[in-house]
């Protein structure tokens, strides 16, 4: 049976890969985080990773707008758009479809594409991180801004669900869950620019001392209203989390004006899924 070894979690703005060196003190403190998680997925040796993220209207619009979709194609092609990362990443389209099983019989009728394509948010992290994409990748769109969006109490429910669907596969596979968005930050609203720090801090807080159910009350107007309409990709944190079990460990945060987001990155200690 397989199972979720590695769990972690990451902001994907563009500007991490477009203008890597703004604000340096700060930037360079990130880049260190990711090439040391990138190294902990080397390490996992993982046999696939779920990508859990968000669509910016390239891959999904109003004509058709999942609340969770799964990708299953042998490859998956980037966007490119606005300048952010293009090219071709490996899919794993055999985990995709143990997965997407699983999930179904678990009572989540998650979307199916077999022809996704990725904007920035994921490929920004897959850039960061490319021990993720070398390992393969089984992309997992979240909707985080188009209203109505899924609870964050049934996102939890989704990681929980990915952990033990893992289960069903095959010969002991190695599987870890890259959740990718956030934090705090305006996106096209006057406020554009600010990053609430206090929430961000408050968030990791949570994470870290293994509180991730306590987010779930949260509403998404305390949210847009405290860290802006982008910190509703905070969703994608919680699957990975619930994917986990267990409490994150901080590997950075760093308020970067230069890239209008609050910046995290963290891994999370995997326990045995139920």
């Amino acid at each position: 049976m397989g199972r979720v070894v590695l769990a972690a979690a990451t902001s994907h703005v563009g500007a991490i890969v477009k203008n890597p060196d703004a604000d340096p003190e700060r930037s360079s403190v990130l880049h260190a985080a990711w090439q040391r998680l990138d190294r902990e997925i080397a390490e996992a040796e993982l046999d696939a990773v779920v990508v859990v993220a968000t669509d910016h209207y390239e891959t999904f619009g109003l004509e058709n707008y999942p609340a969770f979709c799964i990708g299953l194609a042998e490859e998956h092609r980037g966007w490119a758009e606005f300048g952010n990362p293009g090219g071709t990443v490996p899919g794993r389209p055999v985990v995709a479809e143990y997965l997407l099983k699983g999930l179904t019989e678990r009572g989540f009728e998650v979307s199916r594409s077999h022809t996704m394509d990725l904007d920035h948010s994921f490929m920004v992290p897959l850039t960061k991180l490319p021990s993720a994409a070398a390992a393969g990748v089984v992309p997992l769109f979240v909707n985080c801004n188009t209203e109505p969006l899924p609870a964050l109490a049934r996102c939890l429910e989704l990681g929980r669900a990915i952990a033990a669907a893992a289960g069903d596969l095959p010969k002991d596979a190695r599987i870890g869950v890259l959740g990718t968005g956030g934090l705090s930050h305006w996106v096209g609203l006057p406020r554009f620019g600010e990053i609430n720090e206090d929430f961000d801090r408050d968030l990791l807080a949570l994470l870290t001392e293994g509180r991730a159910d306590e987010a779930a009350s949260w509403s998404d107007e305390q949210i847009q209203d405290e860290a802006g309409n982008g910190a509703l990709e905070v969703r994608t944190w919680l699957i990975a989390a619930a994917a986990a079990g267990g409490a994150a460990r901080v590997l950075a945060y760093e308020p970067v004006p230069s890239w209008t987001v609050g910046i995290g990155i963290c891994a999370f200690d995997v326990e045995e899924a139920p």
